[in-house]
């Protein structure tokens, strides 16, 4: 299918802002994959919790996502009522990374005992949460505000999904094989240096990304709570894309929470076949990411999203089955093809739906007559914290009751003891992980395929079914938009309720 808008396609955004914006997110996907990906890990191998206490923890994830949920259309609302010479995004873009920065290398270095650290750790990520909040949603809010041509939009959605690649891999690399039998000084360098890059990365986005004079003076009717929920509830198309991010994002954040615990106690102490697959996982998804604006001259978004969806259907398949059938022997090759298939297959359906959501800024335009990018996209922090919560009950659950958590509290104690060689370490921790049970790595391989299987199909669900903004539709309401600027009282809908319709049946 020919690409919609190429004829005589000109960019609307220069070459620095587009670059520095889309680059500096490097700085962004690495403070967060530290934390997202790896603090609970640094938890459950450093601080020898008991049960009782990381349940705790689990809980006040949970309570922290909870009020994540309310704060974050909250900070959409402050944000679309934010008016500043520097416009309504960089303040919160600069202030959100500042705080931010210094709380995650405090998450990685202070380290009371105990109950102590729970209560510090309650204190801490609620911080956490809310300053990256102020910095996520205005980053996120300023890329519908940069252009709304859909090509660029595609090249910009595609150039910062590629550098949060880069961002997360680099993080999600090199922990695995750095930390492994030296976690406690380990973690404490790397949460420093990369709360430090996030810091800089940011600072340069706000100094050198321009934003459309139009946009930065905003004198707009300031946006009320009432108001901000009544356009949340109003657009159906935002609703369903944001339903579909959430099960996205838990889907992937299971993975990556029990991949670590996974490689360990299937291959042994040594964060050298993690670092492999997370090579293998961003090279695929690096090239998913290239190849997304040409497989859009040749094919539509939803067929896209069909054919993704089969190869990682395949993915969780033979992840699954791998040491299980002999055509699917137990080695790192083999959950690499698993892998491969998975994250090629997401990588594109995940940009597929963030040109969605993207989109449904337009729709909403068309719907009320205003545009609120930064309402809008408080949805999608507030999904990625929410299913993180859910992520955080789920993981506890499968960790707790496949009994890895008790074996992982035996080798928190090796790694938190002093006078001990890392090939010590790694010795003795190897003996605990050979006490692990069959049953105990089936259940942790029901958690990190089964389940985040049962989320892809609910999410292609979603965007094959309940999502009706295609292209078409999408050049439709550009088109209305464009018509109303002539004659504000300009209003057709006939084509885009026979689109939506059509779809629903």
């Amino acid at each position: 299918m020919k690409n919609l808008g190429t004829a005589n396609y000109v960019c609307d955004v220069d070459s620095v802002s587009k670059w520095v914006f889309s680059s500096t997110g490097i700085g962004r996907d690495a403070a967060f994959n530290l934390v997202s990906l790896f603090l609970l890990t640094y938890i459950q191998f450093t601080m020898g919790l008991s049960v009782a206490q990381f349940s705790a923890l689990t809980i006040i994830i949970v309570l922290c996502r909870i009020w994540d949920g309310v704060n974050d259309p909250l900070m959409g609302m402050i944000i679309e009522n934010t008016h500043t010479k520097w416009g309504k995004f960089k303040p919160w873009i600069f202030i959100g990374a500042i705080i931010n920065g210094f709380i995650i290398m405090s998450l990685f270095m202070i380290r009371p005992e105990g109950w102590g650290f729970v209560c510090f750790f309650g204190i801490a990520y609620l911080l956490w949460g809310m300053t990256f909040t102020m910095n996520d949603i205005a980053y996120w809010s300023m890329l519908p505000s940069l252009s709304s041509q859909p090509r660029t939009r595609d090249q910009l959605t595609t150039l910062v999904a590629l550098f949060a690649n880069v961002g997360a891999f680099f993080v999600g690399g090199l922990v695995p094989i750095l930390t492994t039998g030296n976690m406690v000084t380990a973690y404490r360098n790397i949460a420093i240096f990369v709360g430090l890059l996030f810091i800089v990365c940011q600072i340069i986005c706000v100094l050198f990304v321009k934003e459309k004079p139009e946009r930065v003076l905003n004198d707009k009717p300031k946006v009320s709570f009432s108001k901000m929920f009544k356009m949340i509830k109003s657009n159906d198309q935002l609703l369903w894309i944001t339903i579909a991010l959430f099960f996205h994002y838990l889907l992937q954040s299971i993975i990556n929470a029990l991949g670590i615990n996974m490689f360990y106690f299937e291959f042994g102490y040594d964060g050298k076949n993690m670092t492999i697959f997370i090579a293998v996982y961003a090279l695929i998804s690096l090239i998913s990411t290239a190849l997304y604006p040409i497989l859009t001259k040749k094919f539509n978004r939803m067929q896209i999203v069909k054919y993704a969806f089969r190869l990682s259907i395949i993915g969780y398949i033979v992840f699954f089955l791998t040491g299980y059938i002999p055509i699917l022997p137990h080695s790192i090759i083999t959950f690499c093809i698993g892998g491969v298939l998975i994250f090629g297959g997401y990588g594109l359906i995940y940009l597929v739906i963030l040109v969605q959501f993207s989109n449904t800024i337009e729709y909403d335009e068309y719907l009320t007559g205003e545009r609120n990018e930064s309402v809008s996209f408080s949805l999608r922090p507030l999904t990625a914290k929410i299913s993180g919560a859910v992520q955080q009950a789920i993981v506890t659950i499968v960790l707790i009751s496949s009994g890895i958590y008790g074996l992982s509290r035996k080798i928190s104690d090796l790694e938190s003891s002093v006078g001990i060689s890392e090939s010590m370490r790694s010795q003795e921790a190897n003996a605990i992980i050979a006490t692990a049970t069959d049953n105990m790595l089936l259940i942790l391989r029901i958690g990190i395929a089964i389940v985040p299987l049962i989320m892809a199909i609910i999410v292609y669900y979603i965007i094959t079914k309940k999502y009706f903004i295609t292209e078409n539709v999408y050049s439709m309401i550009l088109d209305e938009l464009e018509l109303r600027k002539k004659d504000p009282n300009h209003f057709d809908n006939k084509s885009i309720l026979e689109s939506m319709n059509k779809k629903i049946s």
